[in-house]
């Protein structure tokens, strides 16, 4: 398990064995295990307890979070400073495997024999037993399984991070957990808020006069340091925690400081608290910068944002084999969220899990004419995402797509193609008459994913050509475009969508991240097509 430091209370240290142990209950199991997220769960309930943990049995259950499994493993850890069953399992798999399981391929198996034949602990060890070739000496680990881990290892940085939508997950559990603890506001700033790809810090303001005794003491972190005003934990989950106290006159001063980067608060007057983050702006002479499109340089004043969209052109349901939102539940959510048109873009069949085939598209279509009959404002276009077959062609009969009202393509297999093949098999799709939106462009999944190899000169050049727009995919996982290459996009006459890809109702949030990637690029409102009102939209569509 992870050392603790010699000031750590006994709940801290608890919490720290508590998220090691779910690790490697993850690592032994080739399936989600319920177990490994509810010791993880746990961890978020351990300060309702006594920082020792001298707590009864009886009085533990009563904590939500914590059942009878939990009370053993902590009296068991009070009782002896361990967990025999992190010991058992360390016995069989690394001691970072959570780490090492998100590499392609990685199966239980795999980690067990990289530990026995390879001496593999750490993610420094993988590293080492890849250039050395021990790595290839574990069962079922051949050339292609280590070439498609440095591939996806060289898309970490160096030093402790995660990806945008793990540290979106843990900065919204931290600050749901620690406005109830402190019975205080708190926000979410730094990284997270300005939708970076990777974080490095998980950074709260908590609003108004708290001590920070609590922060300090918590299940969640071990104090690394303590200035006045503001503690930084080293946490279980990868990466630290650092929260800010400020009273409610200097709260915009804090919020504007620890949202960053430095780049862009040497543009601001920090000099005098203030407090709204507008304060702070116009003391400078300036009018508010959207979180993301803070930078050493200030964006246009018509830059795009959420509040811009008309619509959302990627948009999933029940109907495709992951989405989890009826037709009429969608919509009506859209209604609700102030879109004046959107488009139904479910997978289609050639998927790898499957999808809608021809016959399946027009039974949609009537559906689609139904749920518009109970909308007269909304304007519900029927499109599809289609996908892009390994030769360019799209897995949809072209008489097919004739009757869809928008066709969204992408990749979504095939994925390690040379760059000229990749570039001939998008650039192709891309001159269908029908195709008007290519999805999550360069394929990526932050961490998990390279891009494909693709010449993407050559790909906006051909988008610009047949008008058809690049998308600002929202997931956290991909935010692709990036905001670099949404730029050289619109620098080249490429018309672009923010898009959520929403599979559930909760992402439909997700066109803020869409958004955002664009205002990192400092984009205006017209280069983004679904800003548009409906008839110009249309106009475009129809073009």
């Amino acid at each position: 398990m992870t050392e603790p430091s010699g000031n750590a209370n006994t709940r801290q240290e608890f919490a720290r064995a508590l998220w090691d142990l779910a690790d490697l209950t993850r690592a032994d199991s080739s399936r989600r295990s319920f177990r490994a997220t509810a010791y993880r769960n746990a961890i978020w309930s351990l300060d309702d307890l006594d920082p020792g943990l001298e707590t009864t049995a009886e009085e533990a259950m009563q904590v939500p979070g914590i059942g009878a499994g939990i009370v053993r493993l902590i009296q068991e850890f009070r009782d002896t400073g361990s967990l025999s069953d992190y010991e058992r399992l360390h016995s069989r798999y690394p001691a970072e495997s959570g780490r090492i399981r998100k590499l392609p391929r990685v199966t239980p198996a795999i980690l067990r024999e990289l530990k026995e034949v390879a001496g593999v602990e750490t993610w420094s060890d993988l590293e080492i037993a890849i250039d050395s070739g021990d790595a290839l000496l574990a069962k079922g680990v051949g050339p292609a399984t280590l070439e498609r881990w440095v591939a996806v290892s060289s898309l970490w940085p160096n030093g402790p991070a995660l990806p945008a939508h793990e540290s979106w997950v843990l900065a919204r559990t931290a600050r749901s957990h620690f406005e109830r603890i402190l019975r205080a506001p708190v926000t979410v700033t730094g990284e997270v808020r300005r939708v970076t790809e990777w974080a490095h810090t998980i950074t709260l303001v908590v609003a108004g006069e708290v001590s920070a005794d609590l922060l300090q003491s918590s299940a969640i972190g071990i104090p690394e340091s303590v200035d006045e005003g503001s503690v930084r934990l080293d946490t279980p989950f990868g990466i630290p925690m650092e929260a800010r106290m400020a009273p409610e006159n200097e709260l915009g001063t804090a919020l504007v400081s620890t949202t960053g980067p430095e780049a862009h608060l040497r543009l601001l007057d920090l000099s005098t608290a203030a407090p709204t983050e507008q304060t702070v702006y116009e003391a400078s002479g300036l009018n508010w910068v959207a979180p993301p499109a803070r930078a050493g340089r200030l964006p246009p004043d018509d830059l795009i944002g959420v509040d811009h969209m008309r619509g959302d052109l990627h948009l999933h349901t029940d109907s495709s084999p992951d989405g989890r939102i009826t037709l009429d539940e969608l919509v009506a959510a859209l209604v609700d969220m102030g879109y004046s048109y959107a488009a139904v873009t479910d997978h289609t069949a050639g998927l790898r899990f499957g999808g809608l085939d021809g016959e399946a598209l027009m039974a949609q279509k009537r559906e689609i004419e139904r749920v518009q009959e109970v909308y007269p404002e909304f304007h519900l276009l029927h499109g599809a995402e289609i996908n892009i077959e390994p030769d360019g062609t799209l897995d949809i009969e072209d008489e097919v797509l004739d009757e869809l009202d928008i066709v969204v393509a992408g990749v979504h297999s095939s994925f390690d193609l040379s760059e000229e093949e990749q570039t001939r098999r998008v650039t192709s799709a891309l001159a269908h008459p029908r195709v008007r939106v290519l999805s999550h462009p360069t394929g990526r999944r932050i961490g998990l994913r390279p891009p494909l190899r693709l010449d993407m000169a050559a790909v906006m050049d051909i988008a610009a050509t047949h008008s058809v727009a690049l998308e600002a995919n929202g997931h956290r996982d991909r935010l692709d475009l990036n905001a670099d290459l949404a730029k050289q996009a619109f620098d080249r006459g490429v018309v672009l969508a923010a898009n959520s890809d929403a599979h559930r109702p909760a992402e439909l949030a997700n066109m803020r991240n869409a958004v955002a990637s664009l205002q990192a690029g400092h984009l205006p409102v017209d280069a983004v097509v679904n800003a548009r009102e409906y008839e110009e939209f249309l106009t475009w569509l129809r073009g």
